[in-house]
């Protein structure tokens, strides 16, 4: 880390800018530079502004105490330990700016920034801001001032406390690393070499402890809640169990038999309410059929009648074309009037549109005359207008300058009034107020005796309070060194009679053998195993046997259906082409007479007249001139043996289909069939192998006596585990004892081990607190004296100011009385500054009041004259705009020549527009007339064709009535019409809905008598002895026993449970004894290093590191003292008992004789600590490198030999690339450094900064 540049504005005493760049000549070539000045100049401000700007606090405000607070604007207090405070008198805003390079290398740019509100003098502080920008981009780290602070601390590597020990070495602060505890020495050594990661483990073992140790005690919280039953009550609970499972399995019998007896009568019941309503089905649905007839006889009716759709829809084209064209027609010849209306209208618009033209012509000539007067009034209107707006100018300027001018003069009046008043105000409250002249005079002293006195009375409540703490302490402490002991005692007693109970322990497990009874479990465990393999063996042989005999039976079946699909898809192949030859001819059949029915062919043969010649064949004889019924007839006929062979066509497609699918099918299921069979078989040989394998095999009866003797073999193996299950729990229970009266004694004698050092520690401290007890009452008596002194001083002016009992005051709230005080010194000094500034002024005003009078009497003069003017050419202007209103109504010129030119061009375009519509009018009328004649043409032949087309449709109405009489009747068009209207989806869904009611009748009669079937074989299962006929008797009394087996049940499940959860406690607790035993081994061995290394903090691992580190440390620093001060030698004191980074110094001029750091004097105290200053700089490691190094006083107490080595030493230091600034008023080492930064005093307490050599 390097310091690159320190800026920044109205600090303390450096008032406006300052700047100091330590890369610019002659700073950047210059290792080592001096900051000199007089006393009190500002030097140790430039200091402040490092700090301020890299951490928004300063060394010397750190020393202050927290309880005082200095007067700010707006009778606001400020903490004398806020770092605002720099912020100089006098000023609204400032800053404090560094460039640095961090240990990344980068450039960065921080600034610490503080101002008054409203960025004026007299406003409140407002709250300081923080930023860290990135060079030379500058772009922004962290938004708040927070997350900055964070960021640069991240930048430099170092904190604020580690900051002053290292690289800023501040006034009374040179020492404060030689004599700082030794946890702040250890953080500091910490981040200086980049050894963080020992804290880290030693946090990580310390948690670890803790986390191990909660885990032994949750588990044995645990086996404290899962002891398992005694031996008597398990027997007990197994005894009743097995009595309540014989209880509950004879209510399960008698459940059985009521249950199926009711089932029997409920099934009774449901066939008879099955057959019921099978009965009312069929009834219904014959009602519904025979209420259907009417829709039967209208459903032919419909379909007879299709064949006269033609005719109707024939017919009502016609009609409708008819009715179209007689529409056109009538509303032709109103078109026809309207054409004719328009020809006439369109000759009279044209005959107007030629007088309107003539007259807009006549018009424009007559306005030229007035349009040249009015553009030569224009003219002269425009010339006085410029004119007059000059002179309005003039006279509102004129106007304006005499109000400026008379609120001038009144503004000095009233200033001039005001600074009397004032002054007579200041010189009267001074009169009033002359007590406190002396207290304002001297201010500043009283102001420093007042913090003084605040201070140590701060130090004697804190002495009071601690003193009190220190005795309520030693009392306590007391207390616990008592306890401490008589817990000691009782412990021991403890340890003899555990050691008793342990010895009793293993004696009572020494009479188990546990490999023996494990060898038993182990030979039992192979023969149930032995036995379950040969049960699940036989019952897959006999499976498998079954499942291949089904095999061997589908197999058959579906070769005997593959065969019989192939018999017939061979006939029907063979039908197939007589079935398409005979389709074939009567499709050619009905296609011949197709054509000779056509509708074309029967129009051309009624055209034809007997003795013309054909227009197609040319013959002139027509045998064939009218139309034959029978050639329908035969029509009809072909057209159903059509359809009939194409159905046989289909059928034996069909057919194929389905026989190809059956025989697809079979192959599939033949070829998956033979596939499963053969598997089955390699299975079923498997099984036989292993079956035979198996030890049991040749034990067990045949295949038909197995079960039985499988369930013997197994039983007398389930006891035999049962009675070695009982012998290894007692064993278990024995280990338990034995291991629990082990640990019991071992944890006593462990907490005898911690009492016995609890009550030393506890004697220790008590003797620890009773010498802190005399030496705070010392230093209470100190403080007194010291505030009385202080108070004696300021006696002789409180006395005039604030009367005899200012003490007393003072002491209830010294911050609050003080700045009274200081408000009375302030409003003294105040009013005698204002009165002098009042008197000064009065003089100035008077003057300033006489000037703006004869000023005002001048703007009047002017003003009038300037009205005068503006007045005539006002009335001048107005004559002339009256004559040009006259004219076209003031109206512009330009504006009535365009109007006029406008009507003119209208007109003529109107006339053209006329005579175009004319002209289209009379070729509309030519239209009309036409298309009128055409239309009555078309009517005559309408007519006739509908003529024809109604006695065709009353033809075929006769036909109908005389070979249809079965079905409804149709008289008339209409009701024809009406029959035609239901369409063909409305046919097809009464046809559907008529045959869902016959499917409805055939099915009802098949579901009767089905169930009737079902219930007479329901009657026949009937119990021949009749018990229980009655239902109902059967369900109570099956109630009864539901009950009944819901209470033995209940009681069943209970025990059940209760002997359930025995087992899991028995073997959840043998295996948390092992558990437990894991987790106490893994907890010693993280308690022996955690005793080792271990702490919350991290400072036991971190101190011991870092002694290695203090030591290396100490090399350099010796080796610099060895030059400073060659009679003392620094070393650090060794704790054989822990970690230590206490130093000492040996005085080798004494025979080595040892000295603690705090005897040193002055001088010695400033060598050691140079010395260990250039030592840390030389310990810097890689992750934060120290290259700037800044020293503020310390080498006065040195002599002029002493101080030529230390001046050797910094030249040594910069000489290894670091930058070195040192402040002091010797003026032997200020005339050695060549590079100086000056700090003068310019007046009124303020200076400057300069760099020279």
């Amino acid at each position: 880390m390097k310091i690159l540049r320190i800026s920044g504005r109205n600090l303390a005493s450096l008032a406006g800018e300052f700047c100091v760049d330590f890369e610019s000549e002659p700073l950047a070539s210059s290792g080592l530079f001096a900051i000199c000045g007089p006393t009190g100049a500002g030097k140790s401000t430039l200091l402040d502004a490092l700090c301020l700007a890299l951490y928004g606090n300063t060394p010397r405000l750190q020393q202050r105490s927290s309880r005082g607070a200095l007067p700010d604007a707006g009778g606001e207090s400020v903490s004398t330990t806020d770092a605002r405070n720099l912020l100089r008198r006098g000023s609204a805003e400032g800053y404090a700016e560094v460039d640095f390079v961090g240990n990344d290398g980068v450039h960065y740019r921080a600034r610490w920034s503080v101002r008054r509100s409203r960025n004026k003098v007299s406003g409140l502080l407002q709250a300081s801001n923080m930023t860290l920008h990135r060079l030379p981009e500058l772009v922004a780290l962290g938004g708040t001032k927070t997350e900055a602070q964070a960021e640069i601390a991240a930048r430099i590597g170092l904190s604020f406390e580690q900051f002053t020990r290292s690289v800023l070495l501040a006034q009374n602060e040179f020492s404060a690393f030689l004599k700082t505890d030794e946890n702040e020495r250890g953080e500091l050594l910490e981040t200086l070499t980049g050894s963080a990661v020992y804290s880290e483990i030693s946090k990580r073992a310390y948690e670890r402890y803790k986390q191990e140790q909660d885990a032994v005690r949750r588990l044995t919280s645990r086996l404290a809640d899962h002891a398992p039953l005694a031996q008597e009550a398990r027997a007990e609970l197994d005894a009743e169990r097995a009595a309540v499972e014989v209880a509950l399995q004879a209510v399960d019998v008698r459940r059985a038999l009521l249950e199926a007896q009711l089932r029997w009568h409920q099934e009774s019941e449901r066939l008879r309410q099955n057959e019921a309503q099978a009965e009312s089905l069929l009834a219904e649905a014959r009602l519904h059929a025979e209420a259907a007839q009417d829709r039967r006889l209208r459903l032919a009716t419909l379909d007879e009648v299709q064949a006269a759709r033609p005719l109707m829809a024939e017919l009502a084209r016609l009609d409708a074309e008819r009715a179209q064209v007689e529409a056109l027609l009538a509303n032709g010849q109103g078109e026809l009037e309207r054409a004719a209306q328009g020809v006439h209208q369109a000759l009279q618009e044209v005959q107007g549109a030629t007088l309107a033209l003539e007259t807009a012509e006549a018009a424009q000539l007559a306005a030229a005359a007035q349009l040249d007067a009015a553009k030569a009034l224009d003219a002269t209107i425009a010339t006085l207008a410029g004119a007059h707006a000059q002179l309005a100018a003039r006279r509102d300027e004129s106007a304006a300058e005499l109000a400026r001018t008379r609120a001038l003069l009144g503004e000095a009046e009233t200033r001039l009034a005001q600074t009397r008043e004032a002054e007579t105000r200041s010189a009267a409250w001074l009169a009033d107020h002359r007590r406190h002249e002396a207290l304002a005079a001297q201010w500043p002293r009283w102001d420093k005796l007042f913090a003084q006195a605040a201070q140590a009375a701060a130090s004697e409540e804190t002495s009071i309070a601690s003193l009190a703490r220190a005795e309520r302490a030693r009392v306590n402490a007391a207390a616990t060194a008592q306890a401490a002991q008589e817990a000691f005692d009782a412990a021991t007693g403890r340890i003899a009679e555990l050691e008793a109970a342990r010895q009793a322990a293993s004696a009572a497990l020494a009479g188990f053998d546990p490999d023996a009874l494990n060898e038993e479990r182990q030979r039992l465990d192979a023969r149930r195993e032995q036995l379950g393999a040969a049960v699940r063996l036989a019952k897959g042989l006999h499976t498998a046997r079954d499942h291949l005999a089904r095999i061997d039976a589908e197999l058959e079946r579906t070769r005997s259906a593959r065969s019989t699909a192939d018999t017939a898809l061979a006939a029907a192949l063979a039908a197939e082409p007589a079935l398409t030859g005979a389709a074939s001819q009567a499709e050619q059949a009905l296609s011949a007479a197709e054509l000779a029915c056509a509708g074309d062919v029967a129009t051309l043969r009624a055209a034809l007249v007997e003795g013309d010649p054909c227009p197609v064949c040319g013959s002139a004889a027509h045998p064939y001139a009218h139309q034959d019924a029978r050639l329908h007839a035969v029509f009809e006929l072909l057209r159903t043996q059509v359809a009939e062979r194409r159905a046989e066509v289909q059928r034996n497609l069909s057919e194929q289909a389905t026989r190809r699918a059956q025989l697809a099918s079979s192959g599939e299921r033949l070829a998956t069939l033979a596939q499963e069979r053969t598997a089955l078989a390699a299975d079923l040989a498997e099984l036989d192998a292993a079956w035979r394998a198996n030890p049991v095999s040749g034990e067990a009866p045949p295949a038909g006596e197995r079960q039985p003797w499988f369930e013997a073999q197994m039983s007398a193996v389930r006891e035999a585990l049962e009675a070695i299950d009982a012998r290894q729990q007692a064993a278990r229970r024995a280990m338990q004892a034995r291991e629990t009266a082990q640990a019991s004694f071992e944890a006593a004698t462990a907490e005898q081990t911690r009492l016995r050092e609890a009550a030393h520690k506890a004697q220790a401290a008590l003797g620890t607190l009773e010498s802190e007890h005399k030496t705070i009452g010392a230093q209470l008596e100190r403080e007194r004296a010291a505030l009385a002194a202080v108070l004696a001083d300021l006696d002789p002016v409180l006395l005039d100011a604030s009367g005899e009992g200012w003490q007393a005051l003072w002491r209830r709230n010294p911050v609050q009385w003080q700045a009274a005080r200081a408000a009375e010194a302030k409003a003294w000094t105040t009013q005698s500054t204002q009165l002098f500034e009042q008197r000064a002024a009065l003089a100035a005003l008077e003057a300033a009041q006489r000037e703006a009078a004869v000023r005002a009497e001048h703007a009047a003069g002017a003003a009038a004259a300037a009205l005068d003017a503006c007045a005539r050419s006002e009335a001048e202007l107005g004559e002339r705009r009256a004559a040009r209103a006259a004219l076209f109504a003031g109206r512009a010129v330009g504006e009535v020549e365009q109007e006029l030119r406008r009507a003119v061009t209208s007109s003529r375009e109107t006339l053209a527009a006329r005579q175009a519509a004319a002209g289209e009018a009379a070729q509309r009328e030519t239209r009309v007339r036409s298309a009128l004649t055409q239309a009555q043409e078309r009517i005559g032949t309408l007519q006739d064709d509908a003529r024809d087309a109604a006695a065709r449709l009353a033809d075929w109405l006769e036909d109908y009535a005389a070979h249809h009489a079965d079905l409804a009747p149709v008289e008339s068009q209409a009701q024809l019409a009406g029959l035609l209207a239901v369409g063909e989806a409305a046919r097809a869904q009464e046809r559907a809905a008529l045959a869902e009611l016959d499917a409805a009748l055939s099915k009802a009669d098949t579901v009767l008598a089905e169930r009737k079937a079902q219930r007479a074989l329901h009657e026949a299962s009937a119990s021949p002895d009749g018990a229980m006929q009655d239902g109902a008797a059967v369900a109570d009394a099956l109630q009864a026993v539901l009950e009944e087996r819901s209470a033995v049940h209940e009681r069943a499940t209970s025990l059940r449970l209760q002997a359930a959860q025995d087992d899991e406690r028995r073997v959840r607790a043998q295996s948390m004894l092992a558990e437990i035993e894991r987790q106490q081994a893994i907890e010693a061995r993280w308690g022996r290093l955690s005793e080792l290394i271990g702490s919350a903090d991290g400072k036991k691992f971190r101190n011991y590191a870092q002694q290695f580190t203090l030591d290396v440390l100490l090399g350099y620093a010796n080796s610099h003292l060895n030059q400073l001060a060659r009679r003392y030698r620094l070393e650090r004191v060794d704790n054989a008992g822990a970690p230590s980074l206490a130093l000492m110094v040996r005085d080798q001029d004494m025979g080595g004789e040892i000295r603690s750091v705090n005897s040193l004097s002055g001088g010695e105290s400033f060598l050691v600590s140079l010395a260990l200053a250039l030592g840390l700089a030389s310990l810097s490691s890689n992750r934060v490198r120290v290259e700037s190094l800044f020293i503020d006083e310390g080498f006065g107490s040195l002599d002029s030999d002493t101080l030529g080595i230390a001046m050797d030493a910094l030249d040594a230091l910069q000489a290894m690339g670091r930058k070195v600034g040192v402040i002091s008023h010797v003026q032997e080492m200020t005339e050695r450094i060549a590079a100086k930064i000056q700090v003068r005093p310019t007046g009124g307490g303020s200076s400057a900064v300069s760099v020279g050599t």
